[in-house]
């Protein structure tokens, strides 16, 4: 039989004050108040992990976890001014200022637009929210190389279709096309570039729709650069490759600071694989298997939840062996997740990087102590940076202790 001291029951009410503060509080102040988000924020600035839509529910999913298709819908639908009183209507809501990507995911809900994970069921069913936006296609890019890629969009554009392309399992809206450079708006991230983000292997499938409105002349202002001056070493190197590749020459390098392989050939070119190590993410709207066997096959003995991240030592061509807190936590097919690119520490308690400490980190911090009890051995919903960072007591733990200083600094 266990006895609990003064101290141990003391600590026990704090997690449970704690706890109830944090459901209690941060649902009121922003699952309960998504219609007073405002849309004439800048819909650059919408992320799906945002808190004020983050948990809205997507069908065993939610926006934060996989709405990155649902949040590019509603960037669109803004960047093109399509809500007009119909949509309004279909909505639930009253004025433009109301729409933010949870209201265009409840709306899906209603119509039974998503399918079990949280993928969109219909490629028509933007069209019966907003009659204004017309789904044309869903389709491949036909280019494997950033030049073609670039010109088929910048032809879509001209004729007048908007562009959703999938960038390795994670969607992103395309703003703007000059020259080979094409310009995002993510969200996932704050990077406009989409080279600079995402390296694309070619034939990456895509969305084309009409809306009210074609895309905008698009003018890229005078900080959007190929190359920044806060690029790391690794981004530049990989640029360097990419431009002095000739069509003809099938080219394998391996970066000296990430271990990084950037291979540029023709779809029908012989290419050496190179397994990246570090840090992957399940960017898409499904569970990934994780196996006991090198191979990956039998039944899986459990699974990466979108969103989900994995420390991969090593492994051969596309399959990781996943550390565990025993050092083996079991082997992962790594074609269907995405890398996590080198992180800059993060200052304490500001989990996302943004360069503050607000409630996008509480909300994080919230999420990912959630998850702690489904998640399988070597799985997390943060980034060993994240997870060093939400540690903002310096206690070396993250728990309940943590979300109170969150709290304090906060809601002060």
């Amino acid at each position: 039989m266990q006895t609990t001291g003064k101290k141990g029951i003391l600590k026990s009410v704090l997690s449970i004050l704690t706890a109830l503060i944090f459901f209690v509080g941060i649902n009121q102040l922003y699952i309960g108040k998504i219609n007073e988000i405002s849309a004439a924020e800048d819909y650059h600035t919408w992320r799906q992990m945002d808190p004020r839509w983050g948990n809205v529910s997507m069908n065993g999913t939610t926006v934060a976890k996989s709405g990155c298709l649902i949040t590019s819908l509603s960037i669109m639908a803004m960047a093109s001014d399509s809500l007009d009183s119909t949509a309004l209507a279909n909505l639930g809501i009253s004025r433009i200022d109301d729409f933010n990507p949870g209201i265009l995911a409840n709306a899906y809900t209603n119509r039974g637009g998503f399918s079990y994970g949280g993928s969109i069921a219909s490629w028509g069913t933007i069209g019966q929210i907003i009659p204004q936006i017309t789904f044309v296609k869903d389709a491949n890019f036909k280019s494997f190389t950033q030049e073609g890629i670039a010109a088929e969009i910048k032809a879509m554009m001209d004729q007048g279709l908007h562009v959703i392309v999938n960038v390795n399992w994670h969607w992103v809206y395309i703003e703007g096309v000059v020259g080979n450079d094409i310009y995002m708006i993510d969200p996932a991230s704050d990077t406009v570039l989409l080279y600079d983000e995402y390296k694309l292997s070619g034939g990456n499938e895509y969305w084309a729709l009409t809306c009210k409105n074609p895309p905008a002349p698009f003018n890229p202002s005078v900080t959007s650069t190929t190359t920044t001056t806060t690029e790391t070493a690794t981004t530049t190197t990989t640029e360097v490759i990419t431009t002095t590749t000739t069509p003809t020459t099938t080219t394998t390098e391996v970066t000296t600071t990430m271990t990084t392989t950037s291979t540029t050939a023709k779809p029908t070119d012989a290419t050496t694989t190179v397994m990246q190590t570090g840090e992957y993410f399940n960017s898409g709207t499904a569970e990934i298997g994780i196996y006991d066997s090198f191979d990956c096959t039998g039944d899986p003995v459990s699974y990466v939840v979108p969103g989900g991240v994995v420390n991969v030592p090593e492994g051969t061509g596309t399959i990781g062996h996943i550390a565990g807190t025993d050092n083996f936590a079991g082997w992962i097919d790594l074609s269907g997740m995405a890398f996590v690119k080198a992180e800059m520490p993060h200052e304490k308690g500001d989990i996302n990087g943004d360069g503050k400490i607000d409630m996008y980190d509480l909300g994080l911090l919230g999420e990912y102590l959630n998850s702690l009890a489904d998640m399988p051995d070597g799985v997390s919903m943060l980034t060993a940076c994240e997870i060093k960072a939400a540690d903002i007591n310096g206690d070396g733990r993250v728990n309940s202790g943590d979300v109170l200083v969150y709290l304090i600094l906060v809601c002060n």
